[in-house]
């Protein structure tokens, strides 16, 4: 509003200030709904609004003429004005009432699971991949061995593990005439891969996330499949291997690092158990 009044007046927008007594009277002076159709002025001073057609300006005669007042005729008047206003909007509330109730309508229901007991499914698996973030995967398939009120129990095909699925986290694969063959357990078998290391090649700083990483080659992988890990998973995994490549580091801050990390052992770096390079499990980044 003030600036509408600086561009109605052409007044410089910095000196809008000018203008608060006057939005100040125009509010107090207002009645509203919210009041029960009084104006502040007359809530909390007791005072009578004056009308502001009590004065007008004749253009022709070029002075200011007082006009009679009618405070019954112009509450009136306002009602009427007030009334017309609501009748105004009438339509538009309605259709948006009318377009909210079909929205909902329109939302997707709960879908109930396609699958029973003995049937084969697909389980989603969250993982946590690079920049802290989560990737679903749909990993199985799974057999269906018993239905409860709000979740499923599936049962591994190679290790027999059961575990409780909620359904959302679950998709129909074949029905329990599947013949499970040798090329889906070995498909199965694939997805929980266990990699060991070949060699740790080089390290570096990631500025960003404030840590450093190893360059790791995997045994039975291209060496264009070489990731970078971080050492906080690599100090649990192969302690004993990322101490010696540390050892072996001409980067006096990154050996600081890494022995920072790793606890101390009974026995010494330099007579590693014949497993220590097989230590790696899990998901590869």
């Amino acid at each position: 509003m003030p600036e509408s009044l600086c561009l109605e007046y052409k007044v410089d927008t910095h000196d809008w200030t000018f203008f608060v007594p006057l939005l100040q009277s125009s509010w107090n002076h207002t009645p509203v709904p919210s009041l029960g159709n009084k104006a502040p002025v007359e809530l909390f001073c007791g005072l009578p609004i004056p009308s502001p057609l009590q004065l007008c300006f004749d253009s022709r005669q070029k002075k200011l003429l007082q006009l009679p007042e009618q405070p019954d005729a112009i509450a009136t008047w306002l009602e009427q004005l007030r009334n017309s206003i609501r009748d105004l909007h009438k339509p538009m509330i309605a259709e948006r009432a009318r377009q909210a109730v079909r929205n909902q309508r329109k939302q997707k229901k709960v879908q109930r699971p396609n699958f029973d007991v003995g049937d084969y499914v697909f389980r989603s698996r969250v993982d946590q991949k690079h920049y802290d973030k989560l990737l679903g995967t749909w990993v199985g398939p799974y057999q269906v061995v018993r239905a409860d009120a709000h979740r499923f129990a599936v049962r591994h095909l190679l290790t027999g593990e059961e575990m409780d699925v909620h359904p959302s986290r679950l998709k129909f694969y074949a029905d329990q005439s599947l013949d499970v063959t040798a090329e889906v357990r070995e498909h199965i078998a694939a997805q929980g891969l266990i990699l060991s290391v070949r060699e740790l090649k080089e390290d570096r700083w990631d500025q960003e996330k404030k840590y450093y990483e190893v360059l790791v080659s995997w045994k039975g992988l291209e060496s264009i499949e070489d990731s970078w890990e971080q050492i906080a998973q690599l100090v649990k995994d192969i302690p004993v291997l990322l101490a010696q490549f540390a050892a072996k580091s001409n980067d006096r801050q990154f050996a600081q690092h890494v022995a920072a990390g790793i606890k101390p052992r009974s026995e010494p770096i330099d007579r590693p158990p014949p497993n220590a390079q097989r230590a790696v499990r899990g998901k590869r980044g």
